[in-house]
């Protein structure tokens, strides 16, 4: 993506060490707007301290995740990842909790399971042709890459 783009040979951590500042400072000055009761008003027991920091560590593991995928396969990607997420969730809690949807929402989650599949099909495709495409023999002399610098090379001596 872009960003993966601006920071290029960056690891994962590394670009979650250079975005996520800015996004924890942005969280930390609305959070206390939009989060009754407050920091103030919380009552910090060691159990509920306990359970913030879980919170915290899983967050950290989905934004991790999260980095990995749009780092190694697109932001696109990650946004289909997420709506097969959200159909595969429907789907469990239609058989392990018997939850009932309308037909709206059954078309919706069908159609972006759809779509993920047709996308991935056409994107598997078109990576399967590059490969091809870039591991077909050569006609020319054994080693291209040398013909092409020596021909350089003796070009530089001629116009000399």
């Amino acid at each position: 993506g872009r960003v993966r783009n601006f920071y290029q040979n960056c690891s994962t951590l590394a670009l979650m060490y250079v975005v996520l500042p800015y996004a924890i400072l942005v969280q930390a000055l609305i959070s206390p707007l939009v989060d009754p009761p407050g920091l103030l008003q919380y009552r910090w027991t060691t159990e509920a301290t306990l359970l913030i920091f879980c919170s915290g560590l899983a967050a950290f593991l989905v934004n991790f995740s999260g980095f990995l995928v749009m780092g190694n396969i697109g932001a696109l990607a990650h946004v289909l990842l997420g709506q097969l997420k959200t159909s595969v969730i429907m789907v469990g809690a239609y058989f392990l909790f018997g939850s009932r949807y309308s037909a709206m929402q059954i078309a919706g989650a069908s159609g972006a399971v759809a779509a993920i599949v047709a996308y991935t099909h056409v994107t598997v495709a078109e990576k399967s042709k590059l490969k091809g495409a870039e591991t077909a023999p050569s006609l020319g002399k054994s080693s291209d890459v040398e013909l092409g610098d020596h021909d350089k090379s003796s070009d530089n001596d001629v116009n000399k």
